[in-house]
């Protein structure tokens, strides 16, 4: 079976509050997209399976409310994903991006 995961070395990721460095992985199989650092894996993405919503391959909902507020924006902006659209979640959950 051919791999589905793709990484990015030496990444600085921007959470707003906090800058963070280390290994970009996305994992298309199982929709998910970390930033592992030296202290351990960093959550990008939310999954919503739960929810009866899944991304299309090679797609992901980036968490982008509360404290990642802003975050599918400087991700994009330092070439990191491309933002797609807002998704809805529920009638009064917050909307995650999906992003490739």
């Amino acid at each position: 079976m051919p791999t589905t995961t793709t990484t990015k070395d030496d990444v600085v990721v921007d959470f707003g509050s906090i800058e963070l460095s280390g290994t970009l992985l996305h994992d298309d199989q199982r929709r998910l997209l970390m930033l592992e650092t030296d202290e351990g894996p960093e959550p990008i993405s939310v999954n919503l399976q739960s929810h009866g919503i899944t991304p299309e391959p090679g797609n992901v909902f980036i968490k982008d409310w509360s404290e990642h507020s802003g975050l599918t924006a400087r991700l994009a902006q330092a070439g990191l994903v491309s933002a797609c659209t807002r998704s809805p979640s529920g009638p009064s959950a917050p909307r995650p991006t999906r992003s490739r």
